[in-house]
């Protein structure tokens, strides 16, 4: 699949993201080694036969080749040139995927491409903090999807018990174990009425000095996915609350995964 240049994203906050990443990478497989999404996009890549899948923020492939198990072709995006690199050498025996440099409010691909199942694994989407990034990329996922494809977005969002935790002083605190020994503090601190949020994550690892880094993200609702996917014409199909595709529930949930499909294909 032929790629064009990437179009200049803003320059700020593509470095910006370039920058954080760029920080934690020592630690970020580490992290999301035990999030126990795997088995989800695996059965997700195996439908339709010989499904082409399109990943936004493909970071270090972690996911990528979990989707790659069952999947006919997978063609991952990153804004991260550092993360690309990672992900091509984890990927390297699989050459049914491609690894691209690319923005996912330009989606540099060929005009005709089209993919049966798009995804945006851990939410790289909560990068873009205007309304109007967010309409170009749920636009160009639209553009570049299936008559009968399907996009599942794992959004940002907290329960409203956390997001009120978040929306006090001090934000919301999260601490736990990852695998080798490494302890993650997860802060969330938000603005209540814009859902704007300066996230920071701290790595402890045993017996070596403390390293952070921090970013501003947005969080999203149901209904802003639901709104921005009708601009685009998508339609969401379903919501799930957790990688078991159980349904949605505001107030206990831990996740909100998003699908939409093309809105001609609603489901009723």
């Amino acid at each position: 699949m032929e790629s064009r240049p990437s179009p200049a994203a803003d320059a700020g906050s593509a470095t910006e993201v370039q920058d954080y990443y760029s920080q934690v990478l020592p630690y970020l497989d580490i992290e999301l080694a035990d999030r126990g999404d795997g088995e989800l996009w695996t059965a997700e890549a195996a439908v339709p036969a010989g499904c082409r899948v399109l990943e936004l923020g493909c970071g270090t492939g972690r996911a990528t080749a979990f989707l790659a198990r069952t999947a006919g072709r997978v063609v991952g995006l990153d804004l991260s040139p550092e993360l690309a690199v990672v992900a091509r050498q984890r990927l390297r025996d699989r050459p049914q995927v491609t690894v691209l440099v690319a923005d996912c409010c330009t989606l540099p691909l060929h005009p005709e491409a089209r993919f049966d199942l798009i995804v945006a694994v851990d939410d790289p989407l909560v990068h873009l903090l205007e309304g109007e990034e967010r309409d170009r990329a749920f636009h160009n996922v639209a553009r570049h999807l299936a008559p009968d494809g399907r996009f599942l977005l794992e959004a940002a969002w907290l329960s409203p018990d956390r997001r009120h935790a978040a929306e006090r002083t001090g934000g919301l605190v999260e601490e736990r174990r990852a695998s080798r020994g490494l302890t993650v503090r997860e802060t969330w601190i938000c603005e209540p009425e814009t859902r704007r949020c300066t996230v920071s994550f701290e790595y402890l690892p045993a017996g070596r000095p403390t390293v952070g880094a921090s970013f501003p993200a947005r969080l999203w609702t149901p209904a802003e996915i639901k709104r921005r996917g009708l601009r685009a014409g998508l339609a969401v199909t379903a919501l799930w609350g957790d990688y078991d595709r159980s349904p949605w529930q505001r107030a206990t949930s831990p996740r909100l995964i998003a699908e939409l499909r093309l809105a001609h294909n609603e489901i009723k």
